[in-house]
């Protein structure tokens, strides 16, 4: 039962700071040895999870704001500096380039940014999930070297 509390704490930790979780079960802050394949699995599955129901939270989030009818006046929309970039980043790169950067902004935003721009994307779950298990691999991989060099 012990054994299932730390898995959930460490899957929570997922959830919420992708990033540093790797590096922080590798470099054994409560005494605990995990390997590296439990290190990858945990942190998958974590990420796999908080996709899933951020995902979900997002599109009923949209679906929500979508509800309102906004006063706004019939004026041309402006597009800015940043709006210009923003739609440029996303007919460029499109969901790859969300996974490539979702490492650095958390699960729980990535999953509601990719069910804002790409819920007409069937698989846009089950890719933002191999991402997430992609990077799992890589940054595992490195908190593994440094223990091992360390």
């Amino acid at each position: 039962m012990a054994y299932l509390l730390k898995v959930l704490a460490w899957v929570l930790l997922s959830i919420a700071k992708f990033i540093a979780a790797p590096f922080v079960m590798m470099m054994n802050p409560t005494g605990e040895d995990w390997t590296w394949i439990e290190t990858v699995l945990i942190t998958t599955t974590g990420a796999a999870i908080g996709v899933f129901v951020f995902y979900h939270f997002g599109e009923w989030l949209s679906a929500q704001f979508s509800k309102f009818k906004f006063k706004t006046s019939k004026k041309k929309k402006v597009f800015t500096r940043s709006r210009r970039m923003f739609v440029r980043l996303k007919t460029r790169f499109g969901i790859f380039g969300l996974i490539l950067i979702s490492v650095f902004i958390s699960v729980p935003l990535t999953a509601i940014l990719g069910a804002r721009l790409y819920k007409h994307d069937k698989a846009a779950i089950p890719k933002l999930i191999i991402g997430f298990a992609a990077w799992s691999v890589l940054l595992t991989t490195i908190a593994y070297l440094i223990r091992l060099l360390g």
